[in-house]
């Protein structure tokens, strides 16, 4: 067979994707398994067309025979540009039929195709997230230069599965409680981020051309776009007064409501360092499921796969890992 032929195409015949779906082995929501296949690949196309609204996206089509057997959707990162100060893209999606992914010919070439685009348009580092399955990207991205950043694990937890007074309550230190915060606690939060993840190894910190403070400024970052609108809640946890950590969670998206994914978002939790070890994430967790679980059914959260306590207490309270994704770098300029 003859190697894959790379054409780009332009937002408005992104519908040809459509019949080409089914055939990828390696979907988005993955992480839940309850999801009907119509159902997440509906959801995919709407991503995808959504995706391309963005003027920075570039779409390309690997064709075998005039047959569509992988594409991938490029586009700037401007939360990374602005919060980083470098030019970041990322590679949205990119996907191969299985018969045709299996030796890698096809990922290799739409990701040097994408590599080159990327690099015409200015951009520092490239970034993609790869199924942990999904052998085939992963080798073809190593062998184009990219570098493994970070594994992320997800969780999910059903109440459908386990009703919440099922649900073990964890031990609650003597003077721990939770409220919803409010933009008032926004300065002691910001100095909790600060503390909790200075010494954190997530992608921003494992990559070494990233600027020093990097990580740093994207987690704070991420605790202020909570409460100007990214988030949906974030809690607190106090003891005797004093703000010890908190928990950022999201309803559906707009995307995810219209294509009934029956979700929550569990985000993000920082512990201050004096007080981790002491029950802090357990309650959060616990009393976070109990405020929001009017919402969904499944609530999803991803941690670092080295965060082994996490892991411990995800299982205690009754979530299932689902689902694992690798994050690469690649850096286009010397």
């Amino acid at each position: 067979m003859s190697g894959p032929i790379i054409g780009k195409i332009d937002p408005a015949q992104i519908g040809v994707l459509r019949e080409a779906l089914p055939r990828f082995r390696f979907k988005p929501l993955s992480h839940l398994p309850y999801l009907k296949r119509a159902q997440v690949e509906c959801y995919w196309m709407d991503e995808i067309s959504e995706a391309v609204t963005d003027a920075s996206s570039a779409t390309f089509v690997a064709s075998v025979s005039d047959r569509i057997v992988g594409f991938a959707i490029y586009a700037e990162s401007p939360w990374d540009i602005r919060v980083i100060g470098r030019r970041i893209g990322a590679i949205k999606h990119l996907a191969a039929e299985a018969e045709n992914s299996s030796d890698g010919n096809v990922v290799q070439a739409l990701v040097e195709e994408t590599v080159r685009h990327a690099a015409q348009c200015g951009i520092e580092c490239l970034t993609a997230k790869v199924h942990s399955r999904d052998t085939a990207t992963i080798h073809a991205l190593e062998r184009n230069g990219f570098l493994l950043m970070d594994t992320l694990v997800h969780y999910v937890f059903d109440f459908s599965r386990i009703p919440f007074d099922r649900v073990v309550a964890p031990r609650r230190t003597s003077g721990l409680s939770t409220r919803l915060g409010t933009p008032a606690d926004l300065s002691e939060i910001l100095e909790i981020a600060e503390r909790a993840f200075k010494n954190h190894f997530g992608r921003y910190n494992a990559d070494a051309r990233m600027p020093p403070d990097a990580a740093k400024d994207v987690y704070l970052e991420w605790a202020r776009s909570s409460f100007s609108g990214w988030a949906d809640w974030i809690t607190i946890a106090e003891v005797r007064g004093r703000i010890v950590g908190y928990a950022i969670w999201k309803k559906a998206s707009a995307l995810e409501a219209k294509h009934a994914l029956d979700i929550f978002h569990y985000n993000l939790v920082a512990i201050h360092p004096h007080f981790v070890g002491r029950g802090v994430f357990a309650i959060l967790t616990y009393d976070g499921m109990r405020m929001f679980r009017e919402y969904a059914n499944h609530f999803t959260a991803p941690t670092h796969v080295t965060h082994s306590s996490v892991h411990r207490i995800c299982f205690e309270l009754g979530w299932q890992i689902t689902s694992a994704r690798h994050s690469f770098h690649k850096w286009l300029t010397p």
